[in-house]
């Protein structure tokens, strides 16, 4: 399963585009400070089409959030109506970042897959310490499971 993490950061020093191994760096040390403790699973939410990888992020029907323990097995899975296709172009400008960041927090999410997201989405999702896993269709449950398991090497990466 090929993950496309698209974020081509520019270092703060330079303002040039960091290298493979400077933004595998730079991400890491963003997600450390809110990574599980050792033992403790990884929360993943998907954005779910039935039981498909679903498309853009920002226009979710539905959202599962799943726990990943060490081994990567889902441990728990529940699929929560959002309604952000629907709410997507109605409210002012922000609020759907807002509604979307709030989710994440209420949910302790550490990744979350989907088919795509913009830049400024994937932006507040790394400042907030999640982890984008996106680019991946099939099964939802095996994307959580493969998102845990980048998320844990990029996490161990850094921790080292």
């Amino acid at each position: 399963m090929e993950m496309n993490l698209n974020i081509r950061s520019r270092s703060s020093l330079s303002g040039d585009f960091m290298n493979a191994d400077e933004e595998a760096a730079w991400l890491a040390e963003k997600l450390l400070s809110l990574a599980p403790a050792e033992g403790e699973p990884v929360k993943v939410t998907v954005n779910v089409l039935g039981s498909e990888v679903g498309g853009g992020l920002g226009r979710a029907r539905e959202m599962a959030v799943a726990s990943v323990d060490a081994s990567g097995k889902v441990t728990d899975w529940r699929v929560e109506e959002v309604g952000w296709d629907v709410l997507h172009d109605q409210d002012p400008e922000g609020s759907h970042h807002g509604r979307i960041v709030t989710f994440m927090r209420e949910n302790q999410i550490n990744a979350v897959v989907a088919g795509h997201a913009g830049p400024p989405m994937v932006n507040t999702l790394v400042k907030l310490g999640v982890f984008p896993v996106l680019g991946l269709t099939g099964d939802a449950r095996e994307a959580a499971a493969a998102a845990a398991t980048r998320y844990r090497e990029v996490i161990k990466g850094q921790a080292a």
